[in-house]
């Protein structure tokens, strides 16, 4: 332990990297406020008579698509058993929120933030938006201070954040009282717990835990931000030390934690008793246990069936040192990028996978165009959908009973007949060149999402006004998405970088990025559906133009071959690290149409026992018969339990036990 008194640890870093190095059970209270993604819902500022308009309190990270399902798993991770989840919300995610952790906690709840000064409705056309949610979960034994019921109201009630607490440079629009905030922590959470906001902003919860002398994590990618929320936690992290010193009450230090390089660069190194990112993140030597592995911190290339990434926090610290990385079965590239090497040897059996990767490793600017063109097509979806309400209004006619289903039809027929050359500037002249199926799927699916969702009314409840819009929405993108699967099944004659930009498409937003054939051979996965509807593939295309991938893949050799001939031909050494993930011993272990068969399960276990003079890991689902392969002498074999989040037509145990297996 570097300091046993540390305060304080803040760091201007994208928490998606920083969460996976924190332990298990290390964190007492997660009181955080993420996006809410309302920027689609938004009617934007609000307009005043005679002066400037009113900020409506949304802002750019409401423009982009977050995930709470994304996020769950690490919260759940390095939560105590003793501790509080609090996660400031909004109607959309609420619901989002309680599927991905109701069942994992004895208890869910939620607060309600009263705001006693909302922004007004000049035209009162409906209710002030007065009111923020707050998810909240627990388990038995969890820390609750109450003194008596007066306090127990899951309600809380304040005005919005004003000057002079509110910041004017730099504003943010979603800065809390931390009047509230404290509140909640004083609830939930003892002196010198550690509370942890992964969406820090401008820093209040950290300003509210120093007040109440607890210890505080605070991470924020925003380089504004961080300045601000760094300065108003130094300032109440003194004015409390100065009061416990006129108290007598020593033990307190300062402990400088913020320490990041250019904002292209999320690098953070500081020192605590809950973990050393100097030992475990980003480029820092490891101790003797983990062998001076070095660690990059990045993220994988694409989201792959079996995909590694939540498996790290076994795979990483179990990696002996080596000279050079060799991976036959790279998938989703989890471990690969993840792991720092002198010179890397990737291989799949995926002749389009190793085509993305590289597209990425030479930095082709036609495959970049094409992607591009794709994801403006999506957003062309939204400007259609837009300037066509009339498909809501002719539902509401279908809904009331003023037309019927005949009608219905005959209706969307007809709109995509007018509105021909509408439609197909969707996707635009270079793709309606080729095979284009978009007006006949753009009619099939409206008739038949209208046709569903009155069963699904007749059968529950009259559909909210933004559940009617995000299902219509849904048919539309749905009708593109199926031009481009049509697409993608009749390549044959496509550009390379069209076939890969295609398959890029495609594991972005297929169905739970699941990749499944007819018997035909055709990809036949269908659209992911209204989760997907704000999804772009930008962000993903600017990573892999970062300056950290460029120089990652510099020294990567990519291979497109069956694993033994991989092995054979690339030669790994006694110096080298092999990492193997497989497809599993299972009924369905067919990925992009590439069967793996108990056969070459026992090909592979032949020639990594018998074999390979590197030393190498395997992680694979625990079967007798994948057991008994690699239960031989020299051979360790470990375990360890993962949660799959779907399960494809039944095809997959939702909770299986993985094995962990070594030659060293």
């Amino acid at each position: 332990m570097k300091d046993p008194n540390w305060r304080k640890c803040i760091l201007r870093a994208d928490s998606r990297n920083v969460i996976k190095h924190i332990p298990d059970n290390s964190v007492d209270f997660i009181l955080t406020d993420p996006p809410y993604n309302l920027g689609k819902h938004s009617t934007g500022n609000i307009p005043l008579p005679g002066r400037s308009p009113m900020n409506n309190d949304v802002a750019e990270w409401d423009m982009i698509d977050f995930n709470p399902e994304e996020w769950a798993d690490e919260f759940i991770r390095i939560l105590k058993p003793t501790g509080n989840l609090f996660i400031f919300t909004s109607y959309n995610h609420l619901g989002r929120w309680y599927n991905c952790l109701d069942h994992k906690f004895d208890t869910t709840n939620f607060m309600i933030w009263h705001k006693t000064n909302p922004a007004p409705k000049i035209f009162k056309a409906g209710f002030l938006n007065s009111c923020e949610m707050i998810f909240t979960c627990w388990n038995k034994r969890h820390t609750w201070n109450f003194i008596s019921q007066a306090e127990m109201h899951n309600f809380v009630e304040s005005p919005i954040c004003m000057r002079p607490e509110r910041l004017a440079t730099p504003k943010h629009p979603a800065q809390k009282p931390v009047s509230i905030l404290k509140k909640m922590i004083e609830i939930a959470s003892n002196r010198d717990d550690i509370i942890f906001d992964p969406f820090m902003g401008v820093g209040s919860m950290g300003v509210a835990a120093m007040e109440l002398d607890r210890r505080f994590i605070g991470i924020e990618i925003n380089a504004n931000y961080f300045d601000a929320a760094k300065e108003r936690i130094e300032t109440a992290f003194l004015r409390q030390e100065s009061k416990q010193y006129m108290k007598g009450n020593k033990g307190y230090t300062i402990q400088e934690t913020d320490s990041t390089n250019n904002a292209n660069e999320s690098v953070c190194a500081y020192q605590s008793n809950l973990f050393d990112i100097d030992e475990f993140f980003h480029n820092k030597k490891q101790d003797k246990q983990y062998g001076k592995v070095l660690f990059t911190g990045l993220q994988p290339i694409i989201k792959w069936p079996g995909g590694k990434e939540k498996e790290l926090k076994y795979i990483l610290p179990n990696v002996p040192r080596f000279k050079r990385f060799f991976e036959p079965f790279v998938g989703g590239g989890a471990v690969f990028m993840a792991i720092d090497s002198e010179q890397y040897y990737i291989n799949d059996l995926s002749e389009e996978l190793i085509s993305l990767y590289d597209n990425i490793a030479k930095a082709n600017d036609e495959f970049y165009r094409l992607c591009e063109s794709i994801d403006e097509s999506w957003k062309n979806t939204i400007a259609f959908f837009d300037s066509n309400k009339i498909l809501v209004n002719k539902y509401l006619s279908y809904r009331n009973g003023e037309i019927n289903e005949i009608e219905l039809k005959s209706f969307v027929q007809q709109f995509c007949q007018e509105r021909k050359d509408e439609i197909i500037a969707i996707i635009g002249t270079e793709f309606a060149s080729y095979s284009c199926i978009l007006l006949k799927e753009l009619e099939t699916n409206l008739h038949r999402k209208m046709v569903r969702m009155h069963e699904l009314e007749l059968q529950k409840h009259l559909l909210p006004d933004e559940d009617l819009l995000d299902n219509i929405e849904t048919a539309i993108k749905s009708a593109v998405y199926m031009n481009y699967r049509n697409l993608y099944n009749h390549k044959e004659n496509l550009s390379k970088e069209l076939q890969c930009a295609l398959f890029f498409f495609m594991r972005n937003y297929a169905y739970s990025g699941m990749f499944r054939y007819s018997s035909k051979g055709e990809f036949n996965v269908p659209y992911g559906g209204i989760a997907y509807n704000s999804k772009l593939m930008a962000r993903k295309l600017d990573y892999y133009r970062s300056q950290e991938v460029k120089k990652h893949f510099q020294n990567a050799n990519l291979f497109n071959k069956d694993f033994e001939v991989f092995l054979r031909e690339t030669n790994p050494t006694e110096e080298d690290f092999v990492f193997l993930d497989p497809p599993y011993d299972s009924d369905f272990s067919t990925y992009a149409q590439n069967a793996f068969t108990r056969e070459d399960q026992k090909r592979l276990a032949n020639y990594m026992i018998n074999e390979c003079r590197a030393k190498w890991m395997m992680v694979i689902k625990n079967t007798d018969f994948i057991y008994n392969l690699y239960n031989k002498d020299g051979i360790s074999i470990r375990t360890f339990d993962k949660e799959y989040l779907v399960s494809f037509m039944n095809r997959n145990d939702k909770k299986v036990t993985h094995l962990l297996i070594t030659n060293y």
